[in-house]
């Protein structure tokens, strides 16, 4: 019998190579709904038989401290389970609806975080081995790109460029949902930046593959993730830049990333623009051992974050340009609000928010949003010539999602989990930091996401390994 480390290393393995990969790659019909059912059996089998095999040897709790966010996870748990049961649709609180996260994937997703946040786990090749399975997602999401209809995702005849045209949704990757192979890819970009950045060294190989994610994020056209994966780029600078060889390694990273990351807002000209950051934060990097490590510039992060925020708030609004989301985060910061903004999702969260009161302190059963029959989102699409119905069957925001499914003490619970990510970020070090800024990259890209058991797993891995022992390393020097 293995020990429980090596159990959950096996686990963590798994989870990061044969689950991020599988798909019915030779199911008669393919489709989204298809893999949507095929990810939510392949991870209940798989993170039932871990929890099977830690049985044997279950963590040891004497002298541990009670982590606040171990504690919020079962409070969680247990508000979620109070929603199931009394819900009036028993059945799909349970087993999940056509989200296929009904009670018994939250409690697979709590029980598999306590467990690994206890386990001091040996981390030698995990990195690597999600490395390597990244890459392949992402040949996959090129070959898709390119109009090979790799997994039997899109129906007969169509591809990517068909999305919300010819049929309903945008699917990419071996998650079939476009938003949910973002959000696992930002995550992972936050990962693969904060290890380059944390480790030097031979993480600089993931460079080439941070990239990648990067540019496909950039053609997924997705916001809320790349807004994510950027928001985590701008804070790392407060423990990034504290040096000038730090500053500058954190410049070459971020300026390789975001070459990438923002290929929509440069137009036609973006591949001219992406190749040339690209080359100068190369030569700039090659150059780094030059720069003198040890001067001192702990005030300077702050700054530059300050004088970013001012700028932005102050230029935004008169933003006027072609580039939809800017141009509605400028209407916003005007005062103007439509319901159509963000795909519909102001109208989403207003007819969500006027149900929660029904329901407020045990909503109605985990995944059950669709059995509200909440008025449906009707938009005119211009490319495909007719009106649009689109039944609202998630909130769009995970957190809305569990307040009105759950209930409030559930969403507050959610909401702490979240905060906890964000302090894990800025207050642990190591190994520690890098995690929870991967579970808070997800998170924030979350507020405007659904959540799905295809990718929000990879928020309560990272959030696990944030806390469990060889989670606090001690903080490598910045010289080497």
């Amino acid at each position: 019998m293995l020990s429980g480390s090596r159990t959950a290393r096996a686990y963590l393995l798994a989870l990061g190579t044969a689950f991020l990969l599988a798909a019915p790659w030779f199911a008669a019909g393919g489709g989204y709904a298809r893999i949507t059912a095929f990810k939510a059996a392949a991870y209940g089998i798989l993170t039932g038989l871990f929890l099977l095999l830690s049985l044997f040897d279950p963590p040891k709790l004497r002298g541990r401290k009670p982590a606040p966010e171990r504690l919020l996870a079962l409070g969680y748990l247990f508000f979620c389970l109070l929603s199931a049961l009394c819900s009036p649709w028993k059945q799909t609180a349970f087993l999940g609806g056509s989200r296929r996260e009904g009670l018994l994937h939250i409690a697979l997703y709590v029980l598999s975080f306590l467990i690994l946040s206890f386990r001091r786990i040996p981390r030698r090749g995990l990195t690597c081995a999600f490395a390597a399975a990244l890459a392949v997602q992402d040949l996959v999401c090129l070959l898709q790109l390119a109009e090979v209809n790799a997994l039997g995702l899109y129906p007969p005849g169509l591809g990517w460029a068909d999305a919300n045209l010819r049929y309903t949704g945008s699917f990419l990757g071996t998650m079939g949902n476009a938003g949910q192979t973002a959000s696992v890819l930002a995550a992972a970009s936050a990962f693969l930046y904060l290890s380059i950045l944390q480790r030097g060294g031979k993480h600089v190989l993931l460079l080439p593959l941070l990239a990648l994610n990067a540019l496909l994020l950039a053609v997924m056209d997705v916001t809320a993730p790349i807004l994510a994966l950027g928001a985590v780029m701008l804070l790392s600078l407060l423990f990034y830049g504290r040096t000038l060889r730090g500053l500058c390694r954190w410049g070459c990273v971020s300026c390789l990333t975001g070459a990438f990351l923002g290929l929509r807002l440069l137009g036609d000209r973006s591949g001219a623009w992406g190749l040339g950051l690209t080359v100068l934060a190369g030569l700039c990097f090659l150059r780094l051992r030059r720069v003198p490590g040890d001067r001192d510039l702990r005030a300077w992060p702050p700054r530059i974050l300050g004088l970013l925020f001012a700028l932005a708030l102050t230029l935004l609004p008169l933003y006027r340009g072609w580039y939809t989301p800017l141009r509605e985060a400028a209407a916003l910061l005007r005062g103007c609000v439509d319901e159509n903004m963000g795909s519909g999702r102001i109208y989403i969260w207003r007819q969500v928010l006027h149900a929660v009161p029904a329901h407020l302190w045990l909503g109605t059963g985990p995944d059950t949003l669709a059995m509200r029959d909440l008025p449906p989102y009707i938009y005119y699409s211009r490319e495909a010539g007719c009106s649009v119905t689109l039944g609202i069957d998630a909130a769009h925001c995970e957190l809305l999602h569990t307040l009105v499914c759950c209930g409030l003490p559930a969403a507050l619970c959610h909401l702490g989990l979240v905060l906890c990510a964000a302090l894990g970020f800025f207050r642990r070090r190591g190994s520690g930091r890098i995690c929870a800024g991967a579970a808070f990259c997800y998170a924030l890209q979350a507020l405007f996401g659904i959540s799905m058991c295809s990718s929000a797993p990879i928020f309560w891995v990272f959030l696990a390994l944030s806390l469990s022992e060889g989670g606090a390393d001690p903080e490598p020097s910045e010289q080497k």
